[in-house]
């Protein structure tokens, strides 16, 4: 997560309103198709980029048994007692594994109920002593010892949010009117993210504007979720209203983060979202944090510029942003470590 907020307004009820507002996309034409099929779906995601922020997409060529099995072992492994998840703990110095819910937690404004299971793509071994994020994308995925299919699972997703990490890249470089490998050279040996995520339902007597996460962007170009049968993600419109964004069976939810709303100038939103599980049944979701490489720094794009004028966002490195967004367990450790 990058941007919080924090505001009244996270008190008022995510409304049900008709999928429309969300759209769904068919991205089987763009991977499939010729040169003006994939105009016209990366066009369709430019408007929703635009409007909201958000879109579904089917026809990913993800195969639904891959996500399936990532889904089983989430829900095995977080169904372990509490002292098997431990010898998968991520640490200070290793902060790749499971990250657990601090225990002070309370059931009134901007508490954050939630545990997760997180581990990021491993690019092999990298010797980098003055990098500050060395600690966090460098060491080896702590997995959960005696569950082999655990690994199994989850490196052959990483693969497949790899591949189509490609080609919404291409999509988002079409939708604005940039040749399609426009971001390809950013994107090398990226730290990007894999998170299994928990969520627990929010109490009955848990107060109305009490939610597993506070509202929130997210710190990279894009990201690519998996929910499953039980939804909860809500999204603010830009009238400021909050609607629902349930899940649709076979299609994930993309979101546009701040760095693509960076680079766009403004043109594609990075949109405030939050998670309210009142379904009285447990939540879980697969959220692929795509990052560029650390070394990148990502400003307003120069064919960006030229349309819309003065840049609205100042140059960030990649590495500084997301050092920026992890400084959290230099200041509570023990939030982390056990």
């Amino acid at each position: 997560m990058s941007r919080s907020e924090r505001s009244d307004d996270d008190v008022m009820v995510a409304a049900a309103v008709d999928i429309e507002e969300i759209p769904l996309i068919d991205f089987a034409p763009f991977l499939s198709g010729n040169a003006t099929d994939r105009a016209r779906v990366a066009g369709e995601i430019a408007w929703a980029c635009r409007v909201i922020g958000f879109f579904y997409l089917k026809g990913h060529g993800v195969d639904q048994a891959v996500i399936d099995r990532m889904f089983d072992q989430s829900a095995a492994f977080f169904h372990l007692p509490r002292e098997e998840k431990m010898r998968a703990l991520a640490t200070r110095d290793w902060y790749r594994g499971w990250v657990p819910a601090p225990e002070r937690q309370s059931l009134s404004r901007n508490s954050r109920l939630f545990d997760q299971y997180r581990f990021q793509l491993d690019w092999g071994p990298e010797d980098r002593p003055d990098d500050p994020l060395a600690w966090i994308f460098d060491a080896p995925n702590r997995w959960p010892e005696e569950m082999p299919a655990f690994r199994a699972a989850g490196e052959a997703y990483l693969d497949a949010m790899q591949t189509l990490s490609v080609e919404l890249l291409r999509a988002f470089a079409l939708g604005l009117g940039l040749p399609e490998d426009r971001f390809d050279g950013y994107f090398h040996r990226p730290p990007s993210q894999l998170s299994l995520n928990y969520y627990p339902p929010l109490p009955a007597e848990a107060d109305l504007d009490v939610s597993n996460t506070v509202s929130h962007t997210d710190e990279g170009p894009f990201t690519i979720l998996a929910q499953g049968a039980v939804g909860g993600l809500e999204v603010k419109r830009r009238d400021g209203a909050w609607i629902a964004a349930p899940p649709i069976p076979g299609a994930f939810t993309i979101n546009v983060g701040d760095m693509m709303m960076w680079w766009s100038n403004g043109e594609f939103l990075s949109n405030y979202h939050r998670v309210r599980n009142r379904s009285g049944g447990e939540r879980f979701s697969v959220p692929f944090f795509a990052n560029p490489d650390r070394d990148v720094v990502v400003a307003p794009l120069p064919e960006m510029l030229a349309r819309t004028g003065t840049p609205r966002y100042e140059p960030v490195k990649v590495s500084d942003h997301l050092a920026r967004f992890y400084a959290k367990l230099e200041r509570n450790p023990d939030d982390y470590n056990g």
